[in-house]
């Protein structure tokens, strides 16, 4: 890790599996409490999203740049956890370690959209 700032965040998921209307932010916020130990903070971190988001069971991936305004990391080094959105108990969902090849992920520009 470059600093301690530098620290990517990739999910993947399908809408249905996030029963709420805003699965964006709710998909960010699990994810940021399991890595970070804190809630998504929109002041702090950057969200891309990808997929048709309000269309009923679409594939979708958010990738978050934490503390994006702290850092100008080089990206091929920067910490990254990925994972993928599964099925949890009483309609709430968990995320679990996903393999994923970073080449097109690390393309994506650091805390601005691409």
């Amino acid at each position: 890790m470059t600093s301690k700032t530098a620290q990517r965040i990739f999910v993947k998921f399908r809408t249905d599996q996030v029963l709420a209307d805003r699965k964006k932010v709710v998909v960010a916020t699990a994810a940021c409490l399991k890595v970070l130990g804190r809630d998504f903070d929109f002041k702090r971190d950057f969200l891309h999203a990808q997929g048709e988001i309000f269309k009923a069971n679409s594939r979708c991936h958010i990738l978050i740049d934490c503390d994006f305004g702290d850092s100008q990391p080089d990206l091929g080094c920067t910490e990254l956890g990925c994972y993928r959105v599964a099925p949890g108990a009483e309609m709430r969902f968990t995320l679990q370690e996903e393999l994923v090849h970073r080449g097109q992920i690390d393309a994506v520009p650091w805390g601005k959209h691409s």
